[in-house]
């Protein structure tokens, strides 16, 4: 099949229509796509795309990916969005064993003081913007998972809220008395009244949810402003719920229902960088 532009349009249709049937997320696409994108505008029109050898298909990500020293979870991303759409488009296995998947280095969580997020918080004036951090801060959610949140799914009462996380998993989370106050204060703010809906809108049309772009965004403008170290993200807002929730005695099991982990070995991660080693009883140290 020719590498036409017709023909990219339709393949990319028939990645994004394939990882939908599977209930894989929008950015789950978005992120197969930039690497199909870019693969398949590396060859010419006149290629065809589904008799490329193995050989040449590795040649193209020695190139494009270990030449140029892009990190190892790209190099996995790339190689795993190049085989499903071969898988899905031509119906051809790439072999494993030839185009291997790099094993990547376990880093662990990047937090962040809690004195630091206190002095961003407290310097914060917009409502919504303190809701965000919050959420993340204070109850674990995600940048998608907070653009999502509807209305109907925070129980106040009960201290907890609903969230939809990675593969359409629904699951509950913790909401503090001071996330509950911020809540209704933003709601106040925006004359929101309404029982069901989208807690955070998008501007153009009410009944979508927020981008999560406008989060992740705003956050970037917070790291200049603050000088943050490079490490530093939204998502370490979630890293830091999970330490500090361990830190103050709580459990890995709720930690791990509360994060939305599928195994219990993604929360142990925690269990390394919550530990106080300042205060270990029974040391000797002459």
């Amino acid at each position: 099949m020719k590498n036409t532009e017709k023909n990219k349009i339709k393949w990319v249709e028939k990645v994004k229509y394939t990882l939908e049937l599977g209930g894989k997320s929008d950015k789950t696409f978005d992120n197969y796509k930039s690497h199909i994108v870019r693969f398949l505008n590396y060859y010419t029109e006149d290629v065809d795309i589904d008799k490329l050898s193995e050989d040449e298909i590795v040649e193209y990500f020695r190139k494009q990916y270990i030449n140029l020293n892009r990190c190892a979870t790209t190099l996995n991303v790339g190689i795993f969005s190049i085989k499903f759409l071969y898988s899905v488009c031509f119906n051809r296995k790439i072999n494993k064993d030839v185009l291997p998947s790099t094993k990547l280095k376990k880093k662990l969580p990047t937090i962040i003081s809690k004195q630091l997020f206190l002095k961003i918080f407290n310097e914060e004036h917009c409502l919504q913007y303190k809701c965000w951090l919050i959420l993340a801060f204070c109850s674990g959610l995600r940048v998608q998972e907070i653009a999502k949140i509807r209305i109907e799914d925070i129980y106040p009462n009960e201290h907890k809220i609903k969230v939809l996380g990675k593969g359409n998993k629904e699951r509950y989370t913790i909401l503090p008395d001071i996330t509950i106050k911020l809540l209704r204060m933003y709601c106040k703010e925006k004359h929101i009244t309404n029982k069901q809906g989208y807690l955070f809108t998008s501007t153009i049309n009410k009944e979508k949810c927020i981008n999560s772009k406008s989060i992740i965004n705003y956050f970037s403008t917070l790291k200049v402003a603050y000088n943050l170290d490079k490490n530093i993200s939204f998502h370490t807002l979630r890293h830091s719920f999970a330490t500090y929730y361990l830190i103050n005695g709580g459990n890995i099991i709720a930690l791990k229902t509360m994060l939305g982990h599928s195994h219990l070995n993604t929360t142990n991660i925690y269990l390394h960088i919550s530990q106080n080693f300042n205060q270990l009883e029974g040391i000797k140290y002459v």
